[in-house]
């Protein structure tokens, strides 16, 4: 076997193995401890703005991991701090996992994130960018519920400067963001309807932008 062959093995091996770990020690524990609204929010009161520091940085590392989900975390920020102010908090940290992703990206391009990310869904992410104008898929990109998190490590295709990319992607996450804070603020008053209104709509803009989107093809 060849040099190459085997390093490129290892470095699979080991990612691969990373990952796991990263789920199993990091990622399920925070979903655990985030489903306890009591809980985190006794860890927060007791921390202070440490506690919040350290929810952000779960937030940042939920974004920047392809098998954590966010929703748990928004809809804690928003029982814990009300929609707006967690929508804020989740906003700051997700786009500083965003960035650090674009940053990775862009340093080590495609080749090495092959090895974080299968092919193919990578290439559905690359179809998406193709369609149209690097700016305007950035924005709606993180808009809509897309997959946003895939395509910050894929964002160095923008073509943009770093200091276009943190405000661009902090407003256009701002409204996803905040549907599900709000949503968590209210679930704690027992007001569904408002979660589940903003779930349909979010499900019908998603579906009419993947018909425009095929429809270009």
């Amino acid at each position: 076997m060849k040099k190459g062959t085997v390093r490129t093995t290892v470095t699979l091996f080991l990612i691969a193995i990373f990952m796991l770990l990263l789920y199993v020690f990091v990622g399920r524990p925070m979903i655990g401890f985030v489903k306890d609204p009591e809980a985190l929010d006794a860890f927060v009161q007791s921390k202070g703005t440490a506690g919040l520091l350290v929810f952000g940085f779960f937030v940042l590392i939920q974004t920047m991991s392809s098998c954590i989900p966010g929703l748990p975390f928004y809809l804690a920020s928003g029982y814990l701090l009300g929609g707006f102010k967690g929508a804020l908090l989740c906003d700051t940290f997700a786009t500083l996992g965003n960035t650090a992703a674009f940053l990775i990206g862009k340093k080590f391009g495609r080749d090495f994130l092959l090895y974080l990310f299968p092919e193919d869904k990578l290439v559905h992410v690359e179809n998406i960018i193709k369609k149209g104008k690097p700016k305007i898929i950035h924005i709606l990109f993180m808009l809509l519920p897309l997959p946003k998190d895939t395509y910050a490590w894929l964002g160095y295709y923008s073509e943009e400067p770093l200091i276009m990319w943190i405000p661009l992607t902090f407003i256009a996450r701002f409204p996803h963001i905040f549907l599900y804070t709000y949503g968590g603020e209210q679930l704690m008053s027992n007001k569904y309807m408002v979660l589940i209104l903003g779930g349909a709509f979010a499900t019908l803009v998603y579906a009419v932008v993947l018909m425009l989107l095929k429809k270009k093809n």
